[in-house]
């Protein structure tokens, strides 16, 4: 059956298919997914995630007060047999530096350094979420950046990576759910990495 991912594009898209990826029984390794996955508000998935992403955070080494600091999200998908005849939604993202603000799109590259695709991002309660809706290869990389507040001392410490949806069907996937009616209705994991910045203010 086809696989499809998502990743829609604000300004550009990609149409290269996708690479089948191995089957796997669990997570690769270093991937993390939330124990608290759930389908809806009151009701929990309890199973691991059909699609496994294995994330690698980095961030600008050193930043002054107001400075940007840029993420970079290299990632990696991996599938279990039993996904075969679902689909799923993705939005990269997660929580920035306390009083820094989001980045308004992040890029998409493929391994080659190519750029594939600008996403949309938005605020939302659970950090800023970029919109990852289409098709995106099994591995690849995301930039995005954020600027630091102006009294920013010390660390600044983000934790960044994938928030995924299970399992959509072909005509639920076709309707482009927004995050809110996709937390109502689907399992939901996260698969994140936190990433550090040192503020220099000398």
């Amino acid at each position: 059956m086809r696989r499809v991912l998502g990743l829609a594009t604000g300004l550009a898209l990609t149409s290269t298919a996708l690479v089948p990826a191995a089957p796997a029984a669990a997570a690769p390794p270093g991937a993390a997914y939330s124990a608290a996955a759930c389908r809806t508000a009151a009701v929990e998935c309890e199973r691991d995630p059909l699609i496994a992403v294995a994330v690698k955070v980095r961030a600008t080494p050193a930043a002054r007060p107001g400075g940007k600091v840029t993420y970079v999200v290299d990632y990696s998908q991996t599938w279990t047999p039993s996904f075969a005849p679902y689909w799923g939604a993705f939005w990269v993202g997660g929580r920035f530096p306390a009083g820094a603000r989001g980045p308004a799109r992040a890029v998409l590259y493929d391994t080659a350094g190519k750029r594939l695709a600008v996403l949309p991002c938005h605020r939302y309660a659970d950090g800023t979420w970029c919109d990852a809706h289409g098709r995106m290869p099994h591995q690849g990389r995301i930039a995005m950046a954020a600027r630091l507040p102006s009294d920013a001392k010390g660390k600044a410490t983000a934790r960044l990576g994938f928030n995924s949806f299970e399992t959509l069907n072909e005509a639920e996937y076709a309707r482009h759910h927004g995050r809110k009616k996709l937390r109502e209705k689907f399992c939901e994991f996260r698969f994140t990495r936190t990433a550090v910045t040192r503020v220099s203010t000398g």
